[in-house]
């Protein structure tokens, strides 16, 4: 079960998230805050799976109540919300130690795979986030979204490895791979495994991998 908390001032945009995410039989919300005034000794005292904040809020935004638990708290995970999805504020995001940035255009889906996503350890970035940070020559940043073992497979398919002898490297099933091959390709915007390599080509990321 992911144990989610949620932080935004707007109480009917709580209320919503909060019903669409326990409909899920895996995710349950287990509390709720208007500002980070209030939700700052709970999140000290607590451990949530995932804390979905949104970035604007009265007297302290969400960046700065991320950094203060983080500074406690180095495994607190969560998901920013904002309208905005510039390069700027999708970076000082990542850079506060967000674990997944999503603007508030995206579909319930979307919160409900973000928060799975981070909430099994890996990262979530929306479209127009991974679009912001590749527009910005933030390619690095942009592969937060993967989740270890999907950032160690973009590594082998950027090699060149094929789907069976990475199944084999890492002891995997063919399916398991391809499974994992889709959802880097869903996240970083390519269409295939050429599409990944141009794009690690592109942005310089051949030395990080």
């Amino acid at each position: 079960m992911i144990t989610v908390v949620l932080i935004d001032d707007h109480a009917v945009v709580r209320s919503g998230f909060a019903q669409l995410l326990n409909l899920e039989a895996d995710i349950d919300v287990i509390a709720q805050f208007g500002d980070a005034a209030q939700a700052l000794p709970w999140l000290l005292r607590s451990t949530p799976d995932v804390a979905v904040m949104d970035i604007a809020m009265p007297e302290r935004d969400g960046l700065s109540l991320l950094r203060q638990v983080r500074a406690r708290r180095p495994h607190f995970r969560a998901i920013i919300l904002s309208i905005y999805d510039t390069p700027a504020f999708v970076q000082n995001a990542i850079e506060a130690g967000a674990c997944g940035y999503l603007t508030k255009r995206c579909g319930p889906e979307e919160l409900v795979q973000a928060v799975r996503s981070v909430g099994a350890g890996g990262h979530y970035l929306c479209a127009e986030a991974l679009s912001a940070m590749r527009t910005a020559g933030q390619p690095v940043g942009a592969l937060k979204a993967l989740t270890p073992r999907e950032r160690e497979i973009f590594t082998l398919l950027v090699r060149g490895e094929s789907v069976r002898r990475i199944a084999d490297a890492l002891t995997l099933s063919h399916k398991t791979v391809h499974a994992h091959r889709a959802s880097i390709l869903s996240k970083l915007q390519c269409a295939t495994t050429i599409e990944l390599v141009h794009f690690a080509l592109e942005n310089n990321l051949l030395a990080h991998c």
